[in-house]
């Protein structure tokens, strides 16, 4: 995965490559040196420094509540909307568990909420183009 863009190794992938360079760029930035392959679920890493990468996609599964609570609270205008969405999606252990793993859901999980917090914010300052909060929301 992203040992390949660290070790500048040609590969052919069906998945688009911005997620694996950036899970790359965060093992590079943490100290790993590209020699695990990654090759099977399970495979012990040994002495191999992991931890920036499982840590950048942990930090980016945890920015899904933030922006799911700012587009409910956008969309509904209810504080209580917006904090049971942030409850549910908190203790869901299906993006719990995605979100601990070196794997590219959570990467395509916060750049889709990203660009629906994004679409909603922009929606909400449609009506005052050019305004503060249109250029600051």
């Amino acid at each position: 995965m992203g040992s390949y863009y660290i070790n500048r190794t040609f590969f052919f992938d069906v998945h688009p490559p911005l997620g694996k360079m950036l899970i790359g760029l965060a093992g590079y930035l943490s100290g790993y040196d590209g020699t695990f392959l990654f090759q099977k679920p399970g495979d012990k890493y040994e002495h191999h420094s992991y931890m920036g990468m499982r840590g950048f996609c942990a930090f980016l599964g945890s920015w899904l509540v933030p922006f799911a609570y700012l587009t409910v609270l956008d969309l509904s205008k209810s504080l209580s909307a917006a904090l049971l969405t942030a409850a549910l999606l908190t203790f869901d252990t299906g993006c719990l568990t995605l979100s601990q793993y070196i794997l590219l859901d959570p990467i395509l999980m916060f750049f889709i909420m990203a660009a629906m917090l994004s679409m909603v914010k922009y929606n909400s300052c449609a009506d005052r183009p050019f305004s503060a909060p249109w250029w600051f929301w």
